[in-house]
């Protein structure tokens, strides 16, 4: 993992006629390389003082890397054909890749924050340098708000933290609350830590934020909020809640309610979405809503749930952004309104459409589906007033994608539609890419059973 690491600086500073192609291959060839992380034990892998990996890292780690490769895929038309500063883009790739990395790594609290925040600063330059919608400075400056807002106070928690057990090395802390509780978090310092990676997740009422960044970012700019910004939020809520014993704070009865019913309210606006990004990112909200439900229930079920949820969302939501990408730079065009009648043009992309749907709303033989039947089940555990929210979900879920289908595929042509493009072998790949991995890892799903949080 080391090397990893070493190596990604080392590309930062390659200068070479092929810089765009030697970045693409060695993301992907990295993330079939660190797949033997995904059977580390907990805390199991020590690489420096520093550097710690465990199955939940490991197995984000190989996420990071691979939907930035497939960003470099994505982007091959608009950036690199376009020649629009594409050495650049690929060096903001690599750095935003590297930084998330190292946040899924350390196990120094202060270093721990300081990746998260770093984050930002990557993603900013995307949406604002290869945006092409007018309303990206705005955008960007949403998503700095919210984040550096909620950013003190988990700075000054994290350092009272320290102070506290006399140490900031996560590692530590784990083991002495392992062995015994030696102080009781109170309610100012679980809101003080949660807050920051609430608002990354995103939880509903901190989620304005997203559905801005989304509708203004490229292509790129979605897959990688989508597929991984969003789970430092997640990771962030399971290893703070693991670390330092979270576990019997009355706010979390509060918290789970919110998330469940925001995911019903955030199915309800994704129904009468007309932008398809939009629709996509509202369902984002609700996706990871239930996924911190499940985290803050302490069903062990819940658990593994929320960090299967985390990867499966990831590819689902990267690959609907590619299609909604893929779609606009034909008719240059996102409205549900005015992309009707795909199916008449091009069956083999309403057949991937259909994949990817259905793989949004939970459907067999995806992992989603998994994901949510364990997420759902911690929930009715928890408390059995709940399944009612749960079958509005589920039904309102079902509803909001059948709806973006039916109105994409479905329909007559409107007339300003050139009837004869067609698609090319590498957009073909990108979607193959995105799906395969939800539709195979469902055989070696029984591998989370090895992920002890707590």
């Amino acid at each position: 993992m080391v090397g990893l690491v070493f190596s990604l600086l080392s590309l930062l500073v390659i200068n070479h006629i092929m810089v765009w192609e030697i970045r693409f291959w060695y993301m992907m060839i990295m993330s079939f390389l660190c797949l033997k992380y995904l059977n580390v034990d907990v805390w199991g892998l020590l690489f420096t003082d520093h550097l710690y990996c465990d199955s939940m890292s490991g197995i984000l780690i190989v996420l990071t890397l691979w939907i930035s490769g497939l960003m470099f895929l994505a982007s091959f038309y608009s950036v690199k054909l376009l020649n629009n500063k594409s050495v650049l883009f690929s060096l903001v790739v690599l750095m935003l890749s590297l930084t998330v990395i190292l946040y899924f790594l350390v196990i120094h609290t202060m270093y721990f924050y300081i990746f998260f925040e770093i984050s930002l600063i990557p993603t900013l330059m995307l949406i604002i340098g290869w945006g092409y919608q007018p309303e990206r400075l705005q955008a960007g400056m949403y998503m700095m708000l919210y984040t550096i807002t909620a950013s003190l106070p988990l700075l000054i928690s994290l350092i009272m933290l320290g102070n506290l057990y006399f140490s900031f090395n996560m590692l530590l802390v784990y083991y002495l609350n392992c062995s015994e509780v030696l102080y009781e978090v109170n309610i100012l310092w679980f809101l003080g830590v949660m807050g920051a990676f609430l608002v990354k997740l995103p939880m509903f009422s901190v989620h304005l934020w997203l559905p801005k960044a989304h509708v203004e970012a490229p292509i790129a700019g979605s897959m990688i909020l989508a597929g991984v910004l969003l789970k430092l939020g997640g990771y962030g809520v399971l290893r703070m809640m693991s670390v330092f014993f979270f576990n019997d704070v009355v706010l979390s009865q509060i918290f789970i309610v919110l998330c469940l019913w925001g995911g019903v309210v955030t199915a309800v606006i994704c129904v009468g979405q007309s932008d398809i990004k939009s629709l996509i990112a509202y369902s984002s909200v609700g996706h990871m809503g239930v996924m911190l439900a499940g985290s803050l229930s302490k069903f062990m079920w819940g658990w593994e749930g929320a960090v299967l949820m985390m990867i499966s969302h990831g590819f689902c939501s990267s690959g609907l952004f590619c299609l909604a990408n893929l779609m606009y730079e034909k008719l240059k065009s996102r409205s549900l309104f005015l992309c009707g009648g795909m199916i008449n043009m091009n069956s083999i992309m309403c057949l991937w459409w259909f994949l990817f749907c259905i793989a949004n709303m939970g459907a067999p033989p995806n992992v989603n589906l998994v994901s949510e039947v364990m997420l759902f089940c911690s929930m009715y555990l928890y408390s059995k007033w709940l399944i009612i929210i749960i079958l509005l979900m589920v039904f309102l879920g079902g509803l909001y994608n059948l709806v973006m289908f039916v109105n994409t595929q479905h329909g007559g042509l409107m007339g300003f539609i050139n009837s004869s493009f067609v698609n090319v072998c590498s957009e073909y790949l990108l979607l193959l890419l995105h799906f395969y991995p939800m539709l195979f890892f469902i055989l070696n799903v029984g591998y989370l059973n090895k992920i002890i949080l707590f």
